[in-house]
């Protein structure tokens, strides 16, 4: 089948490097290196209130001193000049959570009694601007200060990994097949089977076509091919092929080449195949997809 220009998740169900992922990686001076030393995610994604790796330390206090708590969510208080978030149920509780005591003081003996001819659907707590309704958890405070309603949570971006579907009250994450819901309960990983096999992604870009284990560390037994500006690729599985557009200066230049990868232990029998001259006109009207068939052997082409 056609694949996307320039990356492919290859789940290598036919052949994959049996090698150690566990073992400490070298990130480059681009990359910011998980505290499991085996993840590797871009710099700019530290310190932007995501958590990249999969142990959180991209966001940890003491890597982001300076980070800035996001906006308050539903049935949460905003501590008076600061932008720390508490639960509304912990205003008024005799503990003071602000750093200011804000949340505590003389108001929540004095308005207590005006809780009850508010007429909150949930419940009713004293501020310093006065008595406030909110809402159980999953539900959110209406137009009207009074009524609740169930707060879609799958509305939230990056509440869940892939699949999210909201329920009253609450909501649930799922995975696509081929990944499997982590212990959060939130987050998909690709399945690993067999465990021994971890997926890897193909990446093709101006220089070369390399390969590269998902936590971003380069497979370190296969050399990268040499390409010129590959503007489509497609691999197949069960001949461990993987075909690309060389783009050149002129049609005569520009042309579709297939390489063997068998176990992924590198490039071999690289071969370039006859196409029809119109793929340099395509490739320069930026081709977006490369269709590659195999038929009992035989290599079928297919510009798409």
């Amino acid at each position: 089948m056609l694949t996307p220009p320039l990356l492919l998740l290859l789940p290598l169900l036919s052949a994959l490097v049996a090698a150690a992922v566990d073992v400490p990686k070298t990130c480059s001076p681009k990359q910011f290196a998980c505290r499991d030393q085996i993840t590797c995610i871009s710099k700019g994604w530290r310190c932007d209130g995501e958590r990249d790796c999969p142990d959180g330390s991209d966001e940890a206090p003491e890597i982001c001193p300076q980070s800035k708590t996001q906006r308050c969510q539903p049935n949460e208080h905003n501590c008076l000049g600061t932008e720390l978030c508490i639960l509304m149920s912990r205003l008024c509780n005799g503990v003071q959570d602000c750093t200011d005591g804000s949340d505590e003081g003389p108001h929540c003996r004095e308005q207590r009694g005006q809780c009850s001819h508010l007429g909150c659907q949930h419940h009713c707590v004293p501020t310093l601007n006065g008595p406030t309704c909110y809402c159980n958890n999953s539900f959110q405070l209406q137009a009207d200060g009074k009524t609740c309603k169930d707060f879609d949570e799958c509305s939230v971006y990056g509440i869940c990994s892939q699949l999210c579907t909201n329920t009253d009250g609450s909501f649930t994450c799922g995975c696509v097949e081929g990944y499997l819901l982590q212990p959060d309960n939130r987050s998909c990983k690709a399945k690993n089977e067999p465990v021994d096999r971890p997926p890897v992604l193909l990446i093709a870009n101006s220089q070369n076509i390399l390969a590269t284990y998902l936590s971003g560390a380069q497979v370190s037994t296969i050399t990268p091919t040499s390409t010129r500006q590959t503007t489509a690729m497609d691999f197949s599985y069960a001949n461990e092929t993987v075909c690309w557009v060389h783009v050149g200066d002129s049609a005569a230049q520009t042309q579709l080449k297939c390489a063997r990868m068998p176990g992924l232990k590198g490039f071999v029998d690289e071969h370039t195949i006859n196409i029809s001259l119109s793929l340099h006109r395509e490739a320069g009207n930026n081709l977006r997809h490369l269709g590659v068939g195999f038929n009992r052997g035989d290599l079928k082409r297919k510009l798409v």
